[in-house]
């Protein structure tokens, strides 16, 4: 039998982190990629991550149904579970439940899964366990679905695994996996929820594999450009008082080569510009080109407590008198996050005279910097 720890270590890690996107410019929507801590957890299992396992941001449906968030350190995977509250049994199980979101298409033929934890509080059975009927399905009338499945939920937390072979197609934003809850009167619990498409079962055969520590272009930034920077060297120039800067370690986030720059700020400073690094950028940019520009950083935790921070950036030439564009304050959390910005350059800089200036300066905060990447896919017709 699959070892089922190697799926909570990995489900446990990503609780509760986050992607942010933010423009610069209102230009091009960029598509939904993964988070860095994600990708960790798409790569380490078989097949292809279609959900977002971080999210019990679900739908839930039916008159005879109450839901609320619950939280706590015994709720195994992500530490937190949607409680389920069904007065009474339905005429049928869709009577009363919920929708998990898949975020990519599904084909006919593709072999899918679902694993989730639950657990049944209380239920009028025989027997005293809960009842989940689970069904991959399409979002929209006539709601055509396939692979439904009863479950039975015991009274202990588990992680429960149920596979299919699609019988048709659905559109990518259409596909959910519906959890109905109406088979009994009862009281069920069903917390960190992962989906795969692609493979027969979530659990890894092998055990998690090592993350390399690589500086490599991250999945989510290729086919945006070419790099201009030089993502091997956080050797950046430093610049004013009141502030301390070190490495310090990053295992297992990707893209770090296993160590992030850290930026502590004592205080506030008079103008945030006032704290800072220097990323060099090593190529010509041209006035009209298109460039991403993304930052992998999370403030440093504080004994526990989640800190926000605020990073400003700003693409410049790198000498007197620092003429530039692209200013942008961005919001950083506690959590990894692949920050993408996306600009248009509004004028020329000269290869080796560029650089991305990351100042610090907005309030008292320690800020680290995995990586950056910038990228310039040239100039583009129509933006």
């Amino acid at each position: 039998m699959p070892n089922k720890n190697h799926l909570y270590q990995y489900l446990r890690c990503t609780a509760f982190i986050g992607t942010a996107i933010i423009f610069a410019a209102p230009t091009a929507i960029f598509a939904k990629q993964l988070t860095p801590e994600l990708q960790v957890l798409d790569d380490a299992l078989p097949g292809d991550l279609i959900n977002d396992p971080t999210s019990l941001a679900w739908d839930s449906f039916g008159s005879i149904l109450q839901s609320e968030t619950v939280t706590g350190s015994s709720i195994p995977g992500g530490q937190a579970a949607i409680k389920f509250t069904i007065n009474k049994m339905g005429a049928k199980p869709y009577d009363a439940g919920a929708n998990v979101p898949i975020t990519a298409a599904i084909k006919k033929n593709d072999d899918v899964v679902i694993a989730f934890y639950a657990r049944t509080i209380s239920a009028q059975t025989k027997d005293g366990q809960g009842i989940v009927t689970v069904r991959f399905q399409q979002n929209a009338a006539p709601y055509d679905g396939f692979g439904e499945t009863k479950q039975i939920i015991g009274k202990e937390w588990r992680l429960y695994e149920i596979s299919a072979k699609s019988t048709m197609n659905i559109a990518k934003g259409d596909a959910v996996v519906g959890f109905q809850l109406a088979g009994a009167e009862q009281i069920i619990e069903i917390g960190q929820t992962i989906i795969l498409s692609g493979t027969k079962t979530a659990m890894p055969e092998t055990g998690p594999r090592p993350q390399s520590a690589t500086t490599a272009l991250l999945p989510q930034l290729e086919g945006k450009g070419v790099l201009i920077t030089n993502s091997a060297n956080k050797a950046w120039s430093i610049f004013g008082n009141g502030a301390k800067h070190m490495m310090v370690p990053s295992p297992n986030i990707p893209g770090t080569g296993g160590m992030a720059f850290q930026m502590t700020t004592m205080e506030k400073a008079a103008n945030i510009y006032d704290i800072g690094a220097i990323v060099p950028i090593e190529q010509h940019i041209k006035e009209d080109d298109i460039l991403t520009i993304a930052i992998l950083a999370r403030t440093t935790p504080n004994n526990g407590e989640a800190t926000p921070g605020k990073l400003g950036i700003r693409v410049q030439i790198n000498e007197a008198p620092y003429a530039g564009f692209a200013d942008n304050m961005i919001d950083i959390s506690s959590n990894w996050r692949l920050l993408q910005i996306r600009t248009r350059a509004n004028m020329d800089i000269p290869a080796g005279k560029g650089a991305l200036a990351l100042h610090f300066g907005a309030q008292k905060q320690s800020i680290e910097i995995g990586q950056v990447f910038i990228l310039n896919s040239g100039p583009q017709i129509g933006e």
